[in-house]
């Protein structure tokens, strides 16, 4: 049996029709990992990304944005920056200015806790209950007159009064600049007025306060003259002392009374006949 020769494979060099195709590298791709990997699916399992490695001839550059980026602002973002700086400045310089006004009427709603608490002891304990309101810095009194109220009651068989709550500050701000209605009159002066009227801003006396005399029972307050809201053992207004206090802005210090605004007061009033306790302000003295 003849076999046959082993044959060598012939080289294509002579024959360029028969030379092989050249390979041309695909780019560098990276594949990213699927949103659904580490989730198991019964379609494809996950499989991790495959890096292919750029060659040291392929141009970095072509991956960068034709358009560069400038860290220097231009005139409309300088503008714009500085407005709003200029907004943030305003706006604290407002709320700087408003600080003190709050206080004056939070002021008032501690006289107007004051007052409901006095008349609620004059009914509750059928005598007579009243507000008074510091004036002075004497033995017994705080140490700086116009900022400090307290709740006594009449023992109803002598003159003495015992105390309810001890003196209360005003917040910072606000103090009492004077009481109306003293004695049953009116008050219209209020009405219609401005506080210019009667004070101007600066440094100023407080003054036309309504006062009563008490001997307080437990202090050194000796048959003082203090200025009062009394009310009745049923709960109407008593006829001595003041039917309103009026709480301005501004500050005590020393004894010294300072006056910073003209708008912003508030009026706590008693209705002669019922007893009726309410806050007003400077607008709803103002005619429309």
């Amino acid at each position: 049996m003849k076999t046959e020769p082993h044959t060598k494979p012939q080289s294509h060099e002579g024959n360029p029709s028969r030379r092989s195709t050249p390979t041309i590298s695909p780019l560098p791709i990276r594949v990213h990992p699927s949103p659904f990997a580490g989730q198991h699916s019964p379609l494809r399992a996950s499989a991790p990304p495959r890096e292919f490695p750029l060659p040291s001839s392929f141009p970095v550059s072509a991956f960068r944005s034709p358009v560069s980026s400038s860290p220097a602002f231009s005139l409309v973002e300088l503008l714009v920056v500085m407005a709003i700086i200029g907004m943030m400045v305003g706006l604290s310089a407002m709320a700087v200015s408003g600080m003190r006004a709050p206080a004056v009427q939070h002021a008032a709603d501690q006289v107007m806790s004051g007052l409901s608490l006095a008349r609620q002891i004059a009914i509750t304990k059928n005598t007579k209950a009243a507000l008074l309101i510091a004036t002075n810095t004497s033995s017994g009194f705080p140490a700086e007159p116009y900022r400090y109220w307290s709740v006594v009651y009449s023992n109803k068989n002598s003159t003495d009064w015992i105390i309810a709550k001890d003196w209360e500050e005003l917040p910072n701000g606000a103090f009492f600049l004077d009481t109306r209605g003293q004695s049953g009159a009116t008050y219209s002066s209020i009405g219609g007025n401005p506080l210019s009227a009667d004070y101007s801003v600066g440094a100023i006396q407080p003054n036309n306060f309504a006062s009563e005399t008490f001997t307080v029972n437990g202090t050194a307050i000796n048959n003082a003259t203090i200025p009062a809201l009394l009310f009745k053992s049923d709960g109407t207004k008593e006829s001595g002392g003041a039917q309103a206090i009026r709480i301005a802005q501004g500050s005590i210090v020393g004894g010294n009374a300072t006056l910073t605004s003209l708008n912003q007061y508030y009026v706590v009033e008693t209705d002669i006949r019922t007893g009726r306790i309410r806050m007003r302000s400077p607008q709803s003295y103002r005619n429309p």
